[in-house]
């Protein structure tokens, strides 16, 4: 039979590991959000060439008239999406940290209940040791 010592240390090497594992994630996690940004830089970068070729081409072939035209269109739609846009951005930001928020409080509940369960473990070797203790020092009875 294992040592009482021996569960402990193997529920103590098994805390180890999902706290090794959380902080596995937390970098991964990390590293995708930075490889996210740098991939939406090179795409915003490359819409801005893009957008700048086209309007030299427009410039080129269309009247100062049209030009100032669309220009203003441009505006008017450039602020409308913009608008839309935070608006859009504002609601799935309150909804995200909603979601976090929930995240890490059932995280906590689940550590103060892992730790009430290790306190819980604790006292059970803690009684059974000194139930052992005092089993072994009754005399023996004569059959």
């Amino acid at each position: 039979m294992k040592k009482l010592s021996e569960d402990l240390q193997e529920l103590a090497d098994h805390a180890a590991d999902a706290k090794n594992k959380a902080a596995a994630a937390e970098q991964a996690s990390r590293e995708k959000v930075e490889a996210s940004i740098q991939k939406s830089k090179a795409d915003a970068k490359a819409r801005e060439e893009s957008f700048k070729s086209d309007v030299k081409k427009r410039q080129e072939a269309a009247a100062t008239h049209w030009q100032e035209l669309h220009e203003d269109y441009q505006q008017k739609v450039q602020q409308i999406k913009s608008s839309i846009k935070t608006k859009k951005e504002a609601v799935e930001t309150k909804q995200a940290l909603g979601r976090a928020d929930d995240a890490e409080a059932y995280a906590e509940m689940a550590i103060d209940f892992a730790m009430m369960a290790i306190d819980e473990a604790e006292l059970a070797v803690l009684e059974a040791i000194d139930a052992r203790a005092y089993a072994e020092s009754l005399p023996q009875s004569r059959n």
